[in-house]
């Protein structure tokens, strides 16, 4: 498969779940959201939540389950401040998040080949010059 094919399929199956086998499962666009108010702020009730949501806002039962599934799959965890009174975060960072998605892909598309998968940034000129020089640089004080 050459490499313009595996970039097509690589940006393809971005939207698309990942399979049930990896430790952390892809979140769907809506959980995305309720992790980024988590990861943007300091632990909050559902209501705060809520409210940090984009527009339009989800109905309360909707983020409560929403918030549910993702404390059962262990993306985030609560501590309980009085009767019924929850206080969300997130267990696992953006980062590590953005890592295992990242892993996946490349392990998916690429055979693991990061090389393959740069190079498929560099054809679409999805990363610059400049953005190469400083990965060089990264890579180089390792």
């Amino acid at each position: 498969m050459d490499i313009i094919t595996k970039c097509s399929l690589f940006v393809a199956e971005i939207s698309l779940k990942l399979d049930k086998t990896s430790y952390m499962k892809k979140l769907t666009d809506r959980e995305i959201a309720i992790m980024n108010v988590l990861w943007d702020g300091e632990p909050m009730s559902m209501r705060d939540i809520l409210e940090r949501l984009p527009e339009p806002q989800p109905h309360f039962n909707t983020v409560s389950t929403f918030v549910r599934r993702l404390e059962s799959s262990g993306m985030i965890t609560h501590r309980e401040l009085g009767a019924r009174f929850f206080l969300y975060e997130p267990a696992v960072s953006r980062e590590k998040y953005a890592e295992m998605i990242n892993k996946e892909s490349v392990n998916r598309f690429f055979g693991g080949s990061y090389m393959e998968f740069i190079s498929c940034l560099v054809e679409q000129q999805e990363v610059s010059v400049e953005e190469l020089k400083e990965l060089i640089k990264m890579v180089e004080k390792k």
